[in-house]
């Protein structure tokens, strides 16, 4: 907008040309006050409050969460934090003891960019809406993002597959679960359905086409089939901590296809072949899928029954 000088505006002018230039300038300043209390009233609400601090964890919200609220789901959180440290067993534990950021906010501002519990970010901040208080399956969500947190520390921005990622989140799920002895029967039935239920198809995208997968609604339960495929199918017991070795030789300069193959003895092409296989072959008897997996005691018993026997790694 280009800024007149009243003092060169003289009485011979016309007097319209004032008239214009005030109307205008009055426009803009009632267009300016309007929209100052706005302004303020979206800064103000989009400015954190610090609600309770620990150690490297911090609390804190833009909405009206509580210092009692905040403090209470520390506990939580360090807890959380702590299971996730004892199953990984990262080599570099100062890395995972930098700042540690919870953000509490209501559901009408998640709702604005994301429709889920909770999401994780790389700084180290996690957000969670605030309707989870006091629900008791906020531990488990906590362990889930807390997982991706500490993951994303190890590997370090670099390159690691989606599902893979996923796969390591809903496993600390499960096994915070069993710590906590939180009946996830529920949760766990519907996981043990979509593995029975995955397409050859559909896994070969996920496992193979990193852009595509983002958008398969399976590739989180795919990933956590991938996992137990290693832990069960191929004999690895510890196939949940070695996912962090996994990460950290990411975060050191390996490409997730030479990690893989370093941490598990495997190569990664000729697993995703096998397992491309494996569904192909079960895709008559789906509940073979999750036999001696920890998803078989969710299945109705007579659903079990018409599994075949067999399944092994040599079978592969």
């Amino acid at each position: 907008m280009k800024i007149m000088d009243l003092s060169r505006i003289t009485c011979d002018r016309p007097r319209t040309i004032f008239l214009e230039f005030s109307w205008a300038r009055c426009s803009c300043l009632i267009l300016l006050l309007t929209l100052a209390p706005l302004v303020e009233a979206k800064a103000a609400t989009t400015v954190d409050r610090v609600l309770y601090e620990q150690g490297f964890l911090q609390v804190v919200s833009p909405d009206r969460a509580t210092a009692e609220q905040a403090r209470a789901l520390a506990k939580k959180v360090l807890a959380a934090w702590k299971f996730d440290l004892s199953v990984m067993h990262w080599a570099n534990l100062n890395e995972m003891q930098k700042l540690l950021t919870l953000r509490l906010v209501s559901d009408a501002r998640m709702n604005e960019g994301h429709h889920g519990r909770a999401y994780s970010l790389a700084n180290g901040t996690f957000v969670v809406r605030m309707s989870l208080i006091g629900d008791p399956s906020i531990d488990l969500t906590f362990a889930h993002e807390l997982g991706h947190i500490q993951a994303y520390r190890a590997f370090r921005g670099r390159a690691v597959p989606h599902y893979f990622i996923e796969g390591h989140g809903l496993m600390m799920n499960v096994l915070y679960a069993d710590q906590l002895r939180q009946d996830r029967r529920a949760a766990g039935a519907a996981q043990g359905r979509v593995m029975m239920a995955l397409t050859p198809e559909e896994v070969r995208t996920i496992l193979t086409d990193e852009e595509k997968s983002k958008r398969e609604p399976n590739m989180e339960v795919a990933g956590l089939f991938f996992v137990e495929y290693l832990r069960v199918r191929k004999n690895i017991p510890d196939a949940v901590p070695r996912m962090g070795r996994v990460f950290e030789l990411v975060g050191r300069g390996r490409t997730y296809e030479q990690a893989f193959g370093q941490t598990y003895g495997l190569s990664l092409k000729r697993t995703v072949s096998e397992i491309i296989n494996y569904l192909k072959r079960t895709k008559a008897y789906p509940a073979e899928r999750i036999k001696g997996t920890r998803f078989e005691e969710y299945l109705p018993s007579k659903t079990a029954s018409t599994s075949r026997d067999g399944g092994g790694a040599e079978d592969q």
